[in-house]
């Protein structure tokens, strides 16, 4: 879990500045951060040592989080969930306490906190609606005083998700809508282990996985290509501080008046077009759409919502958005993902 993340506001003062080559190697480790020192050097033309002394100083300032998978959650047997929640702002300890409870959670995935309609998102992983509905009942009664009101939303369709803002991508490359049924990969203890060390810093050689697996490190890299192909990791990328760059998180949402498959379709040909869209979903539940927007001022992000507004008004039935002020906990692979028996 990383504690240091992605969005918050008190980093917003913090003076960091990136160069160009700066900026590529973010680019080259978001496609992958497996990628070797040596091909990040011979793109950027630094020498390999120039490149790993930009690397670690972009993890010493903070800007690099960390290298993670960027996992397909279907794939390991799990559905993703989103629960909001308004709570009591007397009594701040409490709220402290839930965070706290929160963050520890082994299907928590993400806590972000916000300064609109509501005060918390979890974001969190289920095997089912009734695990989803049990955990709602354990979150509940964590602090059931504070919790003043909730809504929730299941993940339908995930249209697509990275992990690093417009400033960094050059293109932006969409995954296809899969309207099929994605059914879980059978994965064996090391396959687990494998993604649990990955999870934790993907940039590990594979000689170094393959000493903390007891396996040799060409089982490692066959291990990684089949998880790769199988979808289990869909690419290797990077967190960065979206904070540190001056960079603003929107939640934002939409109900539809009619979704069908041509309206899918030219929604994603609307994301295709707005590289700012780092995450975007079909969701059950309140809203049919759900979206994460990074943008380096409101004034972007007014223009962004203007020219949805006028490709879908004839099927935005209502929308509304929420500014994130603080991530508290990322966590790409919770404890609940394990060998199952």
């Amino acid at each position: 879990m990383f504690d240091n993340c992605r969005i918050d506001y008190d980093d917003f003062d913090k003076n960091v500045k990136l160069d160009l080559k700066d900026k590529k190697i973010l680019l080259l480790l978001s496609e992958n951060s497996r990628i070797p020192l040596t091909q990040i050097a011979k793109k950027v033309m630094l020498s390999r040592d120039a490149v790993d002394y930009r690397i670690k100083r972009l993890q010493e300032k903070g800007i690099i989080l960390a290298f993670v998978p960027n996992f397909n959650y279907a794939k390991l047997g799990f559905q993703t969930f989103h629960i909001f929640l308004l709570l009591d702002e007397l009594d701040e300890y409490k709220q402290k306490e839930l965070i706290k409870n929160l963050k520890i959670h082994a299907n928590v995935l993400s806590v972000i906190e916000y300064n609109d309609r509501w005060d918390l998102e979890i974001v969190l992983l289920a095997e089912d609606i009734i695990e989803f509905d049990k955990i709602i009942s354990d979150i509940s009664e964590i602090s059931p005083d504070i919790i003043l009101e909730k809504d929730k939303l299941e993940v339908i369709r995930r249209y697509n998700y990275d992990y690093v803002p417009p400033i960094i991508k050059e293109e932006h490359e969409m995954e296809v809508i899969n309207l099929q049924k994605q059914l879980p990969v059978k994965l064996d203890e090391i396959d687990y282990k494998l993604l649990r060390i990955l999870s934790e810093n993907c940039r590990a050689s594979t000689y170094a996985l393959g000493l903390k697996l007891e396996i040799s490190s060409d089982a490692v890299g066959y291990r990684i290509k089949k998880l790769l192909k199988e979808g289990v990791i869909r690419f290797f990328s990077v967190l960065v501080n979206f904070s540190l760059l001056k960079y603003h998180w929107y939640t934002f949402s939409i109900e539809m008046k009619l979704f069908n498959l041509k309206n899918e379709k030219k929604f994603e040909a609307f994301l295709n077009q707005n590289k700012n869209i780092l995450r975007s979903a079909k969701t059950l539940g309140p809203w049919d759409l759900f979206l994460y927007v990074v943008v380096e001022n409101p004034k972007e992000f007014h223009q962004i919502v203007k020219l949805m507004k006028r490709e879908f008004s004839d099927i935005i039935r209502s929308y509304d958005a929420w500014i994130a002020y603080k991530e508290h906990c990322f966590n790409p692979m919770p404890k609940i993902i394990k060998k199952k028996s």
